[in-house]
């Protein structure tokens, strides 16, 4: 268990020294810019004595890898590797670069605003389209809605006339029925009235008849009087 928590430990502190020495390293790996002087010297050691091994222009960017109170050690951005005064550093953008970095970016605002407003002009083109599409769409939405009513309004029409269609043909029905019973009794009645017709005519006849021969036999009696 001793054993378990010294290792335990023992990673601790190796994990809390890398991270100091990343630490470190971030702080001293960054970058740094030559003071709008002159053209500064790059020595191989710390001192005029030491061989120049490169000059520096001013506004020039540089990696810091080691510093003490007077010097630093640097990269250049071609890689070569060595030491100048640190008073010629500085951790300020230089003024060329400052007014580059704006224009670079107000060129890239000018370019994203007239991409805005070419895609405000689209979107306006867009919105323009939709709208007269929308009114289009309202606009045969109430040449519907009119149809639809008169739909329903000749529905209702067409409901009342046959309800009345309904009530005509009953009507119709009932004064058919009537009819029947109407012509049902002229028959009647016709056949009737020649009843009568006929037995008037007959008892006309009859009576003549009767007349006839109360006539003929008064005739007779009168002859055989006569004799």
């Amino acid at each position: 268990m001793k054993i378990h928590f010294l290792s335990l430990t023992h990673i601790f502190a190796m994990v809390c020294c890398t991270l100091i020495i990343t630490c470190a390293s971030s702080a001293l790996a960054q970058t740094l810019y030559i003071k709008p002087t002159a053209e500064i010297p790059l020595r191989r050691g710390q001192g005029s004595e030491y061989k120049i091994l490169a000059i520096v222009a001013d506004g020039t960017a540089v990696t810091l890898l080691e510093e003490n109170e007077l010097w630093a050690k640097v990269a250049t951005e071609n890689g070569e590797e060595g030491w100048m005064l640190k008073r010629y550093l500085s951790k300020d953008l230089p003024l060329d670069k400052v007014v580059k970095f704006f224009k670079t970016e107000n060129t890239k605002l000018k370019e994203e605003l007239e991409e805005t407003k070419k895609q405000y002009a689209e979107l306006q083109t867009s919105k323009e389209d939709i709208e007269g599409q929308l009114q289009k769409s309202n606009t045969e939405l109430s040449a519907t809605s009119d149809k639809y009513q008169s739909l329903v309004e000749d529905t209702e029409n067409v409901i009342t006339m046959k309800n009345e269609l309904i009530e005509s043909r009953q009507t119709v029905t009932t004064l058919q029925q009537k009819m029947g019973s109407v012509v049902a009794e002229n028959q009647r009645l016709k056949a009737s009235q020649n009843i009568r017709w006929f037995l008037a005519g007959g008892g006309t006849l009859i009576f003549g008849c009767i007349v006839g021969m109360i006539m003929a036999r008064s005739s007779k009696k009168r002859k055989s009087s006569l004799y």
